[in-house]
């Protein structure tokens, strides 16, 4: 399995070249990169009315459900702000489907001691939707809650 995301130094690149060639600079995963895509298909059991799924602002992929939200460090919600200045309101999640994990596990820079981390994007249309954690303690996804939006609910 490949995906592709954007890789940060070429991020910033492309998004100030973007408006004058529309073309985006990616950088290729492989699979030994690559933790997983994980979707989940619907129980037939489950109604809209019982379920609260999270969306990809983006693109509106399913991502996860407000049922799988996890406490670590004793909250669900944290605030941090990375290497480069930018600020991140990020929630935690037990269980997230449809998103691509990718990058190599590193401890640099985690926001979570002794947890390891890499690139969490959405399967559909590859936004960063937040990071993978992991160590001997757990495992975890920590998810950009602006990145994110409730399913409209039409009654």
């Amino acid at each position: 399995m490949i995906a592709w995301a954007l890789s940060p130094p070429e991020k910033e690149k492309t998004t100030r070249s973007m408006a004058q060639s529309n073309i985006s600079v990616f950088k290729q995963f492989t699979g030994e990169q690559i933790g997983h895509v994980r979707l989940k298909p619907k129980d037939e059991t489950e109604t809209d009315k019982e379920r609260n799924p999270l969306l990809c602002r983006a693109c509106g992929n399913e991502v996860t459900d407000s049922e799988h939200s996890s406490v670590v460090n004793g909250r669900h919600e944290h605030s941090f702000v990375n290497p480069a200045g930018i600020a991140y309101r990020i929630g935690c999640f037990a269980d997230v489907w449809g998103c691509i994990v990718h990058g190599i596990p590193t401890q640099e820079f985690t926001w979570f001691a002794g947890f390891t981390w890499c690139f969490c994007s959405c399967a559909s249309c590859f936004t960063q939707l937040g990071w993978y954690y992991q160590s001997g303690q757990g495992e975890f996804f920590g998810l950009i809650l602006d990145n994110l939006t409730r399913k409209a609910r039409t009654h």
